[in-house]
């Protein structure tokens, strides 16, 4: 047994510790990435996460860096998924945020960016020993995810959101950051209806748009941002999302995902045979 899947059976899901942080996506959201990224895998792309991988699909491996930030070994890890940008002048875009970026400076114990840099370039590398480029394909195939999530490039103050408490109708409260992780989400996970549909978005996503770099799927989550806090305060309670809000956060998180899925897929069939085609 390997040294990532004695992780997985030792450490359970922090979505099950009430004082844990919320995690990116939740499960549902790095699965339904997962499940369409691999519908566009290249023969050799396949090849190696499959071997590298274990035999775990990429939806499995991507779980794994949420299940082990309490191990020992792995606490470093945390801020590594996620970056803080403070706010945008309000009515400023996309090109502000690319700017922000691009200026960011990055923190010595890392964020996402670093970290999907640092770790491409092991996975990339036939010259490393398998178990680092077995550790280096699951922060990969997380972090793709991850940054596509608008509250991880986030604001300092309130943690990514994590500190502001909101609710959508008659659901408890919950922060923000939660909210994007999971309720936004089908609770029961992604359905063969939504998985077609999505599937659909995918195929449809214009080339150019998965070759993004990681930079720029930073910027996109960044100028989300007015948007993600586009409610109401409350000063005496949770602030509440309504009807409106909800379904514009779904679409959003649908974009994101097929975005992530798309991104994924390229980033690992460049890697690994020289095209972002299957």
């Amino acid at each position: 047994m390997t040294q990532a899947r004695r992780s997985l059976v030792a450490v359970g899901l922090l979505a099950t510790s009430a004082t844990a942080p919320a995690l990116a996506w939740g499960p549902v959201g790095h699965r339904i990435a997962g499940d369409l990224a691999e519908q566009t895998l290249c023969p050799s792309a396949r090849a190696n996460v499959k071997s590298l991988g274990g035999g775990e699909s990429l939806s499995e491996l991507g779980a794994w860096a949420d299940q082990i930030r309490d191990e020992p070994k792995w606490k470093g890890s945390r801020p590594w998924h996620y970056m803080n940008i403070a706010d945008l002048p309000p009515g400023t875009g996309l090109t502000e945020a690319r700017a922000a970026v691009d200026k960011f400076v990055h923190p010595r114990e890392g964020d996402v960016l670093e970290a999907l840099a640092r770790f491409g370039k092991v996975l990339a590398d036939p010259k490393k020993p398998p178990d680092e480029r077995a550790e280096a394909l699951r922060f990969v195939v997380h972090f793709v995810v991850d940054i596509h999530q608008p509250l991880h490039v986030g604001r300092a103050s309130d943690h990514g959101g994590n500190d502001v408490e909101v609710q959508a109708g008659k659901k408890s409260p919950m922060s923000l950051h939660h909210f994007w992780d999971t309720d936004v989400l089908p609770s029961h996970g992604p359905s063969a209806k939504l998985e077609q549909r999505l599937g659909a978005e995918r195929a449809a996503l214009p080339t150019e748009r998965a070759n993004d770099p990681p930079a720029e799927w930073a910027a996109e989550s960044l100028a989300l941002r007015a948007t993600v806090y586009g409610f109401r305060a409350n000063a005496r309670g949770p602030a509440m999302l309504d009807d409106s809000y909800v379904h514009a956060a779904q679409k959003i998180a649908d974009d994101r995902l097929v975005l992530a899925a798309a991104r994924l897929s390229a980033t690992l069939n460049t890697m690994f045979c020289g095209s972002t085609s299957r």
